[in-house]
């Protein structure tokens, strides 16, 4: 979370590591020093706290499922010729080059943990990418086997993923998912929506006369039987505003999973543009701190792990603070408040992972300091997105304050 200048988080953050005394560091001594550092560091970090997590909580599922958000988003990068070359860039309608990265999370919605994430090209397709979330998934499972406390995944799409070798692979995986998709994906996928009724379960056909079988699925599983035939379960639902929206899912049983729950069920993969406003507006996971791929991968991932011990904390005291809510008469429910608590996190959080003396009576002062600044749940509220094109955060321009 260096968000200012370097040089003066440099002597603050030492200044704080060392109780007060003023040791002088140079950013370039710094920058240095970084490269002799690989960023899978933080990756093996937030393994690990997952793993934790899964394997010694009893948390939040839905039907004994996790729900996983799958999405995906870009990060505008420092430019830099190897940046450039490393990432590419995109070029905006006044003829600016800015460099840019292509970013996917699967994030738990309703744990408000990023399960695994990375940062990869522009190029790169978010279905591409959403195969690396499947791998992990599969060594996730293999690693807490027995030991979890959900019994399956169900993984949340919105409308960037529908292809039918995807939803294949991930029949072959053994994972269930929700996807929105258009009228207009695949002949069988429209006649369903076109039907009077508006859940229905079809079969599809990997492979038909006019529909040969997908490269990207032969490549995945050389061994697939181009007569495999999908169950899908196609829902038409209509919104508060009048519109449609479709789904496909692999919960074909209605009596499990009656058709007036997926509007709710797919609504909470909000959660994943949640998790990215937090990532973007408040960590700045985008305001860099170098201009190597080096430097941007470790501020990236550095940056999620920030986020992930931030919510594992308010995860912690979310019993707590429904509690108040229920004991005192207030006109709103409270919350956490992220931003404010992502302060407190500053600095401390290299204690917390140091993990040095006692950090008992230091961690429940952590926890103190967040209850203290809680904000109100107003219902309804709806804040539109802003969006932009410029450098927002440019490396002659850090703030000195």
């Amino acid at each position: 979370m260096l968000t200012k200048t370097l040089q003066i988080e440099l002597e603050r953050f030492l200044k704080f590591l060392k109780g007060g005394e003023a040791i002088q560091v140079t950013k370039q001594a710094f920058g240095k020093a970084r490269t002799k550092f690989c960023e899978e560091a933080f990756l093996l970090l937030n393994q690990r706290l997952v793993d934790e997590f899964y394997t010694e909580n009893t948390y939040q599922t839905w039907k004994g499922y996790r729900l996983l958000g799958i999405d995906g988003s870009t990060a505008q990068l420092p430019m830099s010729r190897e940046i450039l070359k490393v990432f590419g860039a995109v070029t905006n309608q006044h003829g600016l080059v800015m460099a840019m990265g292509r970013i996917s999370a699967m994030y738990d919605v309703l744990n408000e943990l990023t399960v695994d994430t990375v940062i990869a090209s522009y190029t790169t397709g978010e279905r591409e990418l959403a195969l690396g979330h499947f791998a992990s998934l599969v060594a996730f499972d293999a690693r807490t086997e027995g030991h979890r406390g959900h019994q399956h995944d169900l993984l949340l799409f919105d409308m960037g993923y529908p292809a039918l070798w995807f939803m294949a692979y991930l029949l072959v995986l053994g994972k269930d998912f929700v996807i929105r998709t258009s009228g207009a994906f695949l002949q069988e996928v429209q006649e369903a929506i076109q039907a009077p009724h508006n859940d229905v379960v079809i079969q599809i056909p990997l492979q038909t006369a006019g529909r040969p079988l997908s490269a990207e699925l032969k490549a995945l599983v050389p061994t697939i039987d181009p007569a495999m035939v999908l169950s899908i379960r196609v829902l038409t639902l209509e919104l508060e505003d009048g519109t449609q929206e479709m789904l496909l899912s692999t919960l074909l049983d209605a009596e499990t999973v009656p058709y007036a729950d997926f509007q709710g069920v797919y609504a909470k993969r909000w959660g994943s543009e949640t998790n990215y406003d937090v990532l973007k507006n408040i960590l700045e996971i985008e305001n860099f701190t170098g201009k190597s791929p080096l430097s941007v991968r470790q501020d990236f991932y550095a940056t999620v792990l920030t986020n992930n011990i931030r919510g594992l904390i308010h995860w912690e005291l979310q019993e707590e603070v429904e509690q108040e809510n229920q004991r005192k008469t207030r006109t709103y429910a409270y919350q956490l408040n992220r931003n404010l608590s992502i302060g407190r996190l500053k600095d401390r959080i290299v204690t917390l992972i140091l993990g040095q003396g006692d950090l008992q009576p230091f961690y429940e002062e952590l926890k103190r300091e967040m209850k203290r600044n809680m904000v109100p749940v107003r219902p309804g509220r709806h804040v539109p997105r802003k969006r932009k094109n410029h450098q927002k955060y440019p490396m002659n321009k850090k703030r000195a304050l």
